[in-house]
């Protein structure tokens, strides 16, 4: 244990602000084909990821309140102040977008195109991120959620491939709407009650401010998940985007949607809306089915994985509304495997298809005699769908018992998106893997991964499997 270990968040919030300006200043040869800003990136995120592992080293395990707090004060008319803390259900979380990143980065290892603009982009939104996720107080919690978006909306319109002004379009004007009404709600609570985070279950509103207020904030983070009618902006990003970095940075942000939920609403929902949830329950489960339905027989693999992306997201909302803070740990520790395990099937599978484009390939038996690659994507794809190799599988359990003990029907039809999704995933791996074509085994010719990216990726899986049960397990 580290006394005053509070000096580690300040640490963990400005190795990414070092690792923008190095990557800033760097001087980029051509013949690197801009490694050396990916190495600053690379070096930086790796940097943040040892910082956590001594940060989870001085948390309490299984204590469900803040801890390691950092206050910073900025004005004393009105009073404001900034307060960072962390605790063990934002720490995995904080871990898997870094790890995340970091995969991104080594899928972008050998490409050239405006790797710079790439690498300080990707680090300003990881520098917000965390800013976000280790926020206890309610202006700090509404900069860095607002924050974020810049970054994404600079790499969308830099780095998309197809209809980026109709896209940025639709980013700007969903995000907009969920800026305006968060902002109005906790303009109202810090001017009705000075709170926090911790403490805003405890106040007492009228009737009509208590619709008001919370009606805002419930709509301000769902604007971020993919739901109806909020999945039409982040389907639209997520299906134009080919570069693997990016879209990992894209999907990450609905996360910030449903943390934004559990951390405001952490037992129930308010009293006040909970009338309503059955509604918002239904358009979840339909978005579910649809979305899973249109991956089954959508053709590009980006929808596929956005299709069971949009999945999970919403069994995670909806086991966050379960009336009970019993699954909160469950939830952090799934969404710490699963994050990574689509960013390394991102990875993999936007190399597989650079290289088939490249080399002319047809688009089946593309892993016949790709013997590595086969064994990743393979593991990734398994864990993805539920198989026992990852924290998500005794994890996911858990929430799928609690939504099944709330609604038997409701949970059903989970069920069928959840396996739906799955057979998606399944389904691209065996089309990559076989084909029916007669011709086929005239065409495959072996595609290998650089010797960097298949390390991390083994680094990776042995990660995977050690954090079976439980990420935090150093911490025991």
């Amino acid at each position: 244990m580290i006394e005053n270990a509070e000096f580690l968040l300040t640490i963990l919030m400005s190795v990414p602000l070092l690792g923008i300006f190095f990557s800033a200043i760097s001087k980029e040869n051509p013949e690197s084909a801009g490694r050396n800003v990916l190495s600053v990136g690379i070096l930086t995120v790796i940097t943040n990821l040892v910082i956590l592992m001594l940060i989870g080293n001085n948390l309490i395990h299984g204590s469900a309140s803040l801890q390691i707090m950092k206050k910073f004060e900025w004005l004393n008319t009105p009073k404001i102040e900034f307060l960072f803390a962390v605790d063990t259900f934002s720490l995995p979380l904080i871990a898997a977008v870094h790890i995340a990143i970091l995969l991104g980065f080594f899928g972008v290892l050998n490409n050239s195109y405006r790797q710079k603009t790439l690498v300080i982009l990707a680090l300003v939104f990881l520098e917000m991120m965390i800013g976000y996720l280790l926020a206890g107080d309610l202006f700090s919690f509404y900069i860095f959620f607002e924050a974020m978006l810049l970054p994404l909306f600079l790499l969308v319109g830099i780095l998309g491939d197809m209809h980026r002004q109709d896209i940025l379009y639709r980013f700007f004007l969903y995000n907009l709407l969920g800026a305006s009404l968060l902002f109005m709600a906790l303009c109202i609570l810090f001017n009705h009650q000075h709170v926090t985070i911790q403490t805003i279950n405890t106040v007492v509103l009228s009737r009509n401010l208590e619709m008001i207020v919370w009606g805002a904030i419930f709509i301000a983070f769902l604007s971020r998940i993919p739901i109806w009618p909020f999945h039409y902006w982040i389907s639209s990003v997520n299906v134009n985007i080919s570069n693997p970095l990016v879209f990992i940075i894209a999907n990450i942000l609905p996360l910030t949607g449903v943390y934004g939920l559990i951390r405001f609403f952490p037992l129930t929902a308010p009293g006040i809306i909970a009338p309503y949830l059955l509604v918002l329950e239904i358009i979840s489960i339909i978005t579910m089915v649809v979305i899973a339905l249109i991956g089954f027989s959508h053709r590009d693999v980006q929808y596929k994985i956005f299709s069971y992306m949009t999945v999970y997201y919403i069994l995670y909302l909806l086991g966050a509304l379960l009336p009970t803070d019993a699954l909160l740990s469950n939830i952090g520790f799934s969404i710490f495997s699963w994050l990574i395990i689509v960013a390394a099937i991102e990875v993999i599978i936007s190399h597989i298809e650079k290289e088939r484009q490249q080399l002319g390939l047809p688009e089946y038996g593309i892993l016949k005699n790709a013997k590595t690659i086969s064994f990743a994507l393979s593991f990734f794809v398994l864990a993805a769908v539920g198989l026992p190799l990852s924290s998500m599988f005794l994890n996911n359990m858990f929430i799928f018992a609690g939504l099944l003990t709330y609604n038997l029907k409701m949970a059903m039809f989970i069920l069928f998106a959840i396996i739906l999704s799955s057979v998606n995933l399944l389904q691209h791996l065996f089309y990559l893997k076989y084909s029916d074509n007669e011709n086929s085994e005239k065409n495959v010719v072996a595609i290998d991964m650089p010797s960097p990216i298949i390390i991390v990726l083994g680094a990776t899986i042995l990660l995977i499997i050690t954090s079976f049960i439980n990420p935090l397990w150093y911490m025991e």
